[in-house]
């Protein structure tokens, strides 16, 4: 639940903003029908239908039906499609033309001596000039891609546009009769000729910079902006830098196409391309002056991760790509994706390397279907090739992506004679739609509450440029446990507006069982200046920080508060168990722009027992002792590395939930060293913990998420300072623990586990008639521990100064734990629901061997 935000609430926004009621009244020209076979009947799946001298088309679905519309008085429809005689209908401008039956003619052709004719018989990979043609291109698609060059640089110029579609309000009904300055900021989409109200720009403009052994990759960002109603809403770059992991750059050459999140398979894939996607030569055609075979493809399954759509490759004997069409299939099983469609050509260098020219993507997004879309559209153009660049002090540079220090100040001038495509007029004119917005109570009413679900902090000011202050987050205001009952949290961050090097952070909290007061309170130098909060990367912070608060033995959500309010949910034997935790902390945190972090610490905590929990203390006669607390002193290091891993800013660090960037591997390795006798320390100890996780792509097929870890405590200890493994007694998902095993369940001095968990994609579902329908998606997990409690800190086997361990609590064994899951995702497209079960140790008292679990996950 505290992911909700994760992937698809970046658009969220946009739609809240928008949140109007809209009333189309428009004059539209719709066609709808079912394209067949004049001789058999039999429907004709991919077929191109275009209204004429227009770029607004689509293709038929597996059943050759079709449904498309214009606003602009287009009234000649054309169908096509290999091996049929081309077809063009009459329109009735402004209404709605429906052909239940559309009759092609077969017909044969030549192309480049190659006669092919409409078969009737089930499509063969065999003999197939198409199939041929394509593996040529494979073939020699690593001489024809500009990674064969040792290096070369080149100058990339993005934009990305966010608008309201197909956008026709009425302006006399409702809050609209105050927007009637919008219809002067209406323009027209490039996609598909509807209006559209342009809300949001982004441009960059960057060097970049390639080295083919070994392979290193630069960005030097000379400038970018933004410009439209969510630049407050991106707090610190957070929401760029996830619209720039969902919009990723598509190179046709590799075998996966990485794109909103998921891996869709190329057209071009070295090892899936003829399997997985059907080819038909359609006709030879120049494309910018150059002689092409127009070779048509889609996928096998329409519901799995591929394109319908169009390569042109040269006919001089290269087998080069020309250009390429790719759009998703009308059946995909893809989320709040309405049409998506990716365009790229290429152009040749004077050395007659083929290099990327344009690039344009265009998405259309819903919430709802039929209520109002979001037009997405992205350009990339390329220019400035250099194959011999002198760029070894670039190379050089720790991290993969530098932005210069002027790049966010560049003035009005350098945009218009540096930008490499003008923005149009009604982009131009965003400050100014803006400046009208803002007059509306209502719309900065909405803006602050979508600030607020996005951030999860309330700043104190309007304009957040002028907020000192922040109150949050919000999500943990409210919680309950055994302990406290109900539990109130309130508490907030100092911002870079009051100082850009200083930071206070922290809560109070009280629960109504206990009536104790907790508290944290935090005071942070940053040894760099920051534009809004402590977290910005890279991270080069001292901290001091005191709390007061209660926590559970055995139970920490990794990637989320334990007062977040979707947690307090629980199930199963109430926890009981608990611990009134006091500390002082003196930590800092380094990052470096390569993928290493140090974490270093030195804490002095007392852990008083709670609730059921108690310390009894075996004494040399064989009695105990009662012991209301112990104290720690503690000196700690972490070392983290994820290469490859980018810069993120988010408030809740890197490894925060709403970061999309996830395909880095991460390794971190971590010592603790009690310290006997240093302000007021009990006990001296060594504990080291390793661990490295890693996101597993298989193609279109889904990915793998997985988590190994070992760890272990190489001195007598009792069992507070022993490994505890992490369980999950709430309703929610959550990664990294144990769903079905209690807390304090099991300890151990020494352990390793793994956590794997399989995202199907609907791999599976996909295929089975019927439930395919539904969209749902397959997930498997399985995770477990094995460890063991040595003599030394066995207080069965070696009892004298160790403490009794609790009721219920046992070393772990000789059998490892092991639990494992099944379950559906996109449930109505939110939802996931697993059900877990418990593999071993099925005989101990007060378990439950299975039980449901849920999580709300918004993906696309």
């Amino acid at each position: 639940m505290g992911k909700v935000w994760c992937n698809i609430g970046i658009f969220i926004w946009l739609q809240i903003v928008v949140g109007f009621t809209f009333t189309h009244a428009q004059s539209v020209t719709s066609v709808s029908g079912i394209v067949k076979d004049s001789l058999s009947g039999e429907p004709l799946a991919y077929a191109s239908v275009l209204f004429e001298k227009s770029t607004i088309g689509v293709m038929t679905d597996d059943q050759g039906a079709f449904k498309i519309q214009n606003d602009k008085d287009f009234t000649r429809l054309v169908i096509s499609t290999l091996g049929y005689e081309t077809k063009i209908l009459e329109l009735k401008a402004g209404s709605k033309n429906d052909f239940p039956d559309i009759l092609l003619q077969p017909s044969s052709f030549n192309i480049s001596e190659v006669t092919i004719n409409p078969l009737k018989e089930k499509y063969s990979r065999k003999n197939n000039p198409a199939v041929e043609l394509i593996q040529k291109v494979i073939d020699h698609k690593n001489d024809n891609r500009i990674e064969s060059k040792d290096q070369y640089q080149t100058e990339i110029y993005e934009k990305l546009t966010l608008s309201l579609d197909n956008f026709n309000p009425n302006l006399d009904k409702g809050i609209m009769k105050k927007l009637k300055f919008v219809k002067n900021y209406v323009d027209t989409s490039e996609f598909n000729g509807k209006p559209i109200l342009t809300l949001s720009v982004r441009e960059t403009l960057a060097d970049y910079y390639y080295k083919k052994s070994p392979k290193t990759e630069k960005t030097i960002v000379k400038a970018k902006q933004q410009q439209g109603i969510d630049q407050t809403l991106d707090d610190s770059g957070t929401l760029s830098a996830n619209l720039e992991e969902i919009f990723k750059g598509v190179n046709i050459f590799d075998n996966n196409i990485n794109i909103l999140l998921n891996r869709f398979v190329s057209p071009l894939s070295s090892s899936l391309a003829t399997s997985y996607y059907k080819y038909y030569i359609m006709d030879t055609l120049k494309v910018s002056g150059d002689e092409c075979i127009d070779l048509a493809f889609v996928p096998v399954n329409s519901q799995s991760y591929g394109f319908t759509g169009r390569l042109y490759i040269t006919l001089d004997g290269n087998y080069s790509v020309k250009k390429c069409l790719l759009n998703t299939p009308r059946h995909i099983n893809l989320n709040w994706v309405d049409q998506l469609r990716i365009e790229q050509e290429f152009k040749r260098a004077p050395d007659d390397t083929w290099v990327l020219n344009t690039e344009n993507t265009y998405i259309n997004f819903y919430l709802i279907k039929g209520a109002q879309q979001l037009y997405a559209h992205q350009v990339r153009n390329f220019d400035k090739y250099n194959f011999h660049p002198q760029a070894d002090s670039i190379f050089g540079l720790l991290g993969a992506k530098h932005i210069l220090a002027e790049a966010n100040h560049q003035a009005d001038t350098f945009w218009v004679n540096n930008r490499h495509i003008p923005l149009r007029e009604k982009e131009s004119a965003l400050n100014d739609l803006l400046t009208e917005f803002r007059k509306v109570p209502a719309f900065n009413a909405i803006i602050k509450m979508v600030e607020i679900l996005i951030t999860g902090y309330i700043p104190t000011k309007p304009d957040k440029k002028e907020s000192q202050f922040d109150i949050g987050p919000m999500n943990t205001t409210f919680s309950t446990n055994k302990l406290e009952g109900f539990r109130f949290r309130i508490g907030g961050v100092t911002t870079a507006n009051l100082h850009p090097q200083w930071f206070a952070s922290g809560y109070m909290a009280y629960g109504l069982n206990d009536r104790k007061l907790k508290y944290n309170a935090q005071l942070t130098y940053s040894f760099t200046k920051k534009e809004y909060h402590e977290k910005e990367s890279p991270v080069n912070n001292l901290s001091l920080i005191q709390e007061y608060d209660v926590y559970t033995p055995g139970q920490d959500f990794l990637f989320t508060s334990k007062d977040n309010m979707f947690v307090a949910w629980k199930v199963g034997e109430p926890v009981t168990q608990m611990q009134y935790i006091r500390k002082t902390m003196l930590q800092y945190d380094k990052e470096w722009l390569n993928g290493l972090s140090l974490k270093g610490w030195l804490r002095n905590e007392n852990n008083e027992a709670a609730g059921t929990l108690q310390y009894n203390k075996y004494m040399e006669d064989g009695s105990l002792f009662h012991i209301k607390d112990y104290t720690t002193s503690e000196l700690g290091l972490q070392l983290r590395f994820a290469p490859g891993e980018r810069a993120y800013n988010s408030r809740f660090g890197k490894e925060s939930p709403i970061n999309l960037s996830k395909d880095a591997p991460i390794f971190k390795i971590s010592h603790q060293i009690g310290l006997k006798g240093v302000l007021g320390g009990d006990f001296h100890y060594n504990h080291t913990e390793v661990s490295a996780e890693k996101r597993i792509w298989l193609s279109s097929f889904g990915h793998i998420d997985l988590n190994v870890k070992a760890g272990k405590v190489w001195d007598q200890v009792p069992f507070p300072l022993l490994i505890l493994p992490n369980t999950n007694q709430s309703i929610t998902i959550q990664p990294e623990t144990f769903a079905m095993m209690r807390a304090l369940e099991f300890v151990t001095d020494q352990y390793a586990s793994f956590y794997f968990t399989y995202y199907l994609k609907g791999w599976i579902l996909n295929r089975v008639p019927l439930i395919k329908w539904f969209k749902l998606r397959e997930v498997i997990s399985v995770s477990g521990v094995y460890g063991g409690l040595t003599d030394k800190n066995n207080p069965e086997i070696n009892p004298t100064g160790m403490f009794k361990l609790p009721d219920g609590t046992r070393p772990l064994g000789d059998t490892p734990y092991i639990e494992a899951s099944i379950g559906l995702e996109n449930i109505f497209k939110i939802l996931r629901i697993d059900y877990y079960r418990r593999l071993t140790y099925l005989n101990e008292p007060n378990i439950k061997k299975g039980g449901v679990r849920i999580a709300l996950r918004f993906s696309f």
